[in-house]
């Protein structure tokens, strides 16, 4: 049971970089993520009242769940700024580099040393993520101006920020502390939003994009975030993060056909070099840095 809740996570965050897509030809970024908020945490509340849950153990980490929350909103701004000039399928291959991020940040603040396994794996990743750039015309400058991609590999070191900070924050009860910064983040996104734009032009979306917006609400904030955290409590770190994996799969697979986006050799090749050079990266270290971000 434990594992289909995981491959359902990961399929659904899979396809909301499908979804995010369209929902770019109607909204902005910050449009897109504040309308994210409303229903996912509607669900996530109602999920709390039934489990009982208590937000006591809260007390005294509100400023390392505020400083969650800033992470968390600047990393979904970026992303899906990304995301106006690159495919959904390159954001999915390249959201995969952010086990290598959390290595590095490793090294810069804890002092962590790098294995020559792990910089080998670093480098074979980092090749793929320029290959995915390229588009495999790797003797071309113009990669370099690929300014979603780029946006979207900082998203990947944010993600890495969130991840060391939140587990910073006691996790005994982990779908109440999502809950937390999830509605911290809320409060700064979604007035603003509301203010600036107003709730009529929601209204006046069409109803597949509504649909897609209850998409990324619903399913891939809501219950995603539901389904890990249950996960987290009946595996270990490193076992729930593998599934990760998955993750590109299911946008790969979807994408071509909601999206019309092509699957080229390019593609196939920077996947499997980041895929490669983010496990030999990750597979060493990956127990020590649960053991000590997700105790």
């Amino acid at each position: 049971m434990t594992s289909l809740l995981l491959i359902a996570a990961v399929a659904m965050w899979g396809m909301s970089f499908v979804a995010t897509k369209l929902c770019l030809e109607y909204l902005s970024p910050a449009e897109i993520i504040a309308a994210r908020f409303v229903p996912a945490l509607a669900l996530l509340f109602i999920v709390a009242w039934r489990k009982r849950l208590s937000f006591r153990f809260m007390a005294g980490q509100w400023k390392i769940a505020l400083a969650c929350a800033v992470v968390l909103v600047a990393h979904l701004l970026i992303q899906v700024e990304g995301m106006k000039t690159t495919t959904a399928t390159n954001t999915a291959w390249l959201i995969t580099t952010i086990p290598v991020f959390i290595v590095v940040l490793s090294y810069v603040f804890l002092r962590e040393r790098i294995s020559t396994r792990q910089g080998l794996g670093m480098s074979l990743a980092a090749f793929g993520v320029v290959v995915l750039v390229s588009r495999g015309n790797l003797r071309s400058i113009e990669f370099i101006k690929s300014y979603g991609d780029w946006l979207v590999l900082v998203s990947c070191v944010t993600w890495a920020i969130y991840t060391i900070l939140s587990k910073r924050v006691t996790a005994s009860q982990s779908l109440a502390v999502t809950i937390a910064i999830l509605a911290l983040a809320a409060v700064m996104i979604v007035p603003p939003v509301l203010i600036s734009s107003g709730v009529t032009k929601y209204f006046a979306l069409p109803a597949k994009i509504i649909f897609a917006l209850l998409f990324l609400g619903i399913f891939c904030l809501g219950l995603a975030y539901w389904f890990w955290t249950e996960a987290l409590q009946r595996k270990t770190a490193g076992q729930v993060g593998a599934y990760l994996y998955l993750e590109p799969l299911s946008t790969t697979l979807v994408a071509p056909f909601v999206l019309r986006e092509s699957i080229t050799p390019s593609l196939v090749g920077g996947a499997i070099l980041v895929i490669i050079g983010v496990w030999l990266v990750e597979h060493r270290l990956s127990s020590r840095l649960c053991r000590r971000f997700m105790s």
